[in-house]
């Protein structure tokens, strides 16, 4: 009974990521929100990268009983296998329009916003598992300090959901779009499950490889898709609007 709450708080994780998902089905104005909703998700992942995943590296390769050297090796190398691999990802998925223009036909733009949002979605899926056993730990040790968490990470994942659910509404593989969203909303779920089941923690050296694999999938889709998409509506305003609706987000999630 005393992992109960661990397990409830990191399914609520998930929660914030169906709630950005319904957003996008009651919104009528959806291309804007679109727009609105890359500005935005690139200014999370920028904050998610300085305020969460480099911290925890760096919290993490303190405690690895290695020389510095051997350390920032290790992190540098799977931050890079984490970019290669989304960059192999992005070769093998559906094609979508890599020069991406203002005057690109409206079919190829769905293509590329349905390719964003499948690959911004694998990322996820991996860096909510891990930041899942986070919460079962800290839940473990401390059921405020756990909620807290969860509420702070949700925070985060609410426009990463408008973003994703807005780049795939225009996708035609709906079972594959539905398994993804699935696999989003009950991935902190299942990394705490994990840790459920091992009944504890898995090895740091293998934690911090999740870790540095996820921050460069998130540097990935941060620099090379999101932020093409921020210059091809340099002119749209609601691109600009969810640059400061994302700010806005980061300073709630950094006093949280």
């Amino acid at each position: 009974m005393e992992n109960f709450w661990p397990l409830i708080f990191s399914l609520l994780i998930g929660v914030f990521f169906l709630i950005g998902f319904g957003i996008v089905q009651v919104v009528k104005h959806k291309k804007e929100l679109s727009i609105f909703a890359v500005g935005m998700a690139f200014v999370v992942m920028i904050g998610m990268i300085l305020f969460d995943l480099i911290p925890e590296i760096i919290e993490m390769s303190s405690a690895l009983e290695k020389s510095l050297i051997a350390t920032v090796v290790l992190v540098i190398c799977f931050i890079l296998v984490g970019i290669f691999l989304l960059k192999i990802l992005d070769i093998f998925l559906p094609h979508h329009a890599h020069h991406h223009t203002l005057k690109e036909p409206v079919h190829e733009h769905n293509h590329h916003m349905e390719h964003v949002g499948f690959i911004t979605s694998f990322s996820l899926i991996l860096h909510n598992i891990l930041e899942g056993m986070s919460v079962f730990i800290l839940a473990s040790e401390s059921l405020v300090t756990g909620l807290m968490t969860s509420i702070a990470i949700g925070c985060h994942n609410l426009p990463l959901g408008i973003e994703i659910a807005s780049s795939m509404e225009h996708t035609k593989n709906t079972p594959t779009k539905y398994i993804t969203l699935v696999l989003l909303v009950f991935s902190s779920f299942l990394g705490a499950l994990i840790l459920f089941f091992v009944g504890g923690q898995l090895p740091d050296t293998l934690m911090l490889i999740f870790v540095c694999i996820a921050c460069g999938m998130i540097l990935y889709i941060a620099f090379f898709e999101l932020l093409k998409e921020i210059f091809c509506y340099r002119n749209e305003k609601y691109v600009y609007y969810g640059i400061f609706v994302g700010m806005l987000l980061i300073l709630v999630m950094t006093f949280l």
